[in-house]
C-alpha cells in the first residue's frame, strides 16, 4: 500500500525530530569553549543552524537545556551501565572495569566531560545546575555502584564490608581522570584506560577476599 505522507512532509519530521539532539550538540560545543554563563539560547540556536525563536519550542531556558543533555547524554550512559551491570554473570573485576569503560567512553570520547566542567568553574554560580547533576547523574552511577559491590559480595568476590563502601569513592577517580586536561595542562592526559584498570585492581586488593 503506497505511503499517502508526501516525501516533504516526512523529510519536515525527520528534521523536526532531529532538533533536540543538534540543539544539545550545539550547547555543549559552546559550553565547552565559553562557559555556561556566557553561552546565550539564541548563540546554541546560531549553532544548531536555527532560528532564534525556534530553541524555545524545545526549551524555554538554559537551565531545562542543561538537564535536558544530562537526559540524553549523561543519564542514558549511565543507565546503559546499570543494565550492563545487572546482566553481566562474570567477576566483579570485570564488572567494574566495564563500568568504568562505559563511564569514559562518554565522559572522555563523547566529550561529555564538559558537564563536570562546567559545574567545577561555574556551579558556584549556578547552584540549580549543581542540585540537577547530583538528582539526574548521581543518584543513578551510585546507585549502580551499589548494585555491583552488593553482587561482587554475593558471588564471594569481595569481602561483606565492601557493600558499605561510600560509591562515591569508586567514582571518583574516574570523574576526576576525566578532568585531568582541564585541571592540570601541564602534565598532559594521562592513558585513562590504564589508570582505570589500575583503580579496578586497587579496588579488588582492598575489598577483595584474600
Amino acid at each position: 500500500m503506497q505511503d499517502p505522507t508526501p516525501q516533504g512532509e516526512k523529510k519536515r519530521q525527520r528534521r523536526k525530530d532531529a532538533r533536540p539532539s543538534e540543539i544539545i550538540a550545539a550547547a555543549m560545543q559552546l559550553w565547552a569553549e565559553r562557559g555556561f554563563a556566557a553561552t546565550r539560547l539564541e548563540d546554541v540556536a546560531a549553532g544548531a543552524h536555527i532560528a532564534k525563536g525556534t530553541i524555545y519550542r524545545y526549551f524555554p531556558s538554559k537551565e531545562a537545556l542543561f538537564e535536558a543533555a544530562l537526559q540524553a547524554r549523561i543519564v542514558a550512559t549511565m543507565d546503559r551501565a546499570r543494565d550492563m551491570a545487572q546482566g553481566f554473570d562474570g567477576p566483579t573485576s570485570q564488572m567494574l572495569s566495564g563500568f568504568f569503560e562505559t563511564i569514559r567512553t562518554e565522559l572522555v570520547d563523547g566529550g561529555s566531560s564538559v558537564f563536570l566542567r562546567v559545574l567545577l568553574s561555574e556551579g558556584h554560580r549556578f547552584p540549580d545546575l549543581v542540585a540537577r547533576y547530583e538528582r539526574v547523574v548521581l543518584s543513578r552511577g551510585m546507585s549502580t555502584v551499589r548494585a555491583i559491590l552488593a553482587a561482587g559480595v554475593a558471588r564471594g568476590d569481595l569481602r561483606p564490608e565492601a557493600a558499605d563502601c561510600d560509591p562515591r569513592l569508586v567514582m571518583a577517580p574516574a570523574m576526576m581522570l576525566s578532568l585531568w586536561g582541564t585541571v592540570f595542562t601541564t602534565e598532559g592526559l594521562p592513558d585513562m584506560r590504564s589508570a582505570l584498570a589500575q583503580h579496578v585492581a586497587i579496588l579488588m586488593g582492598g575489598l577483595g577476599r584474600r
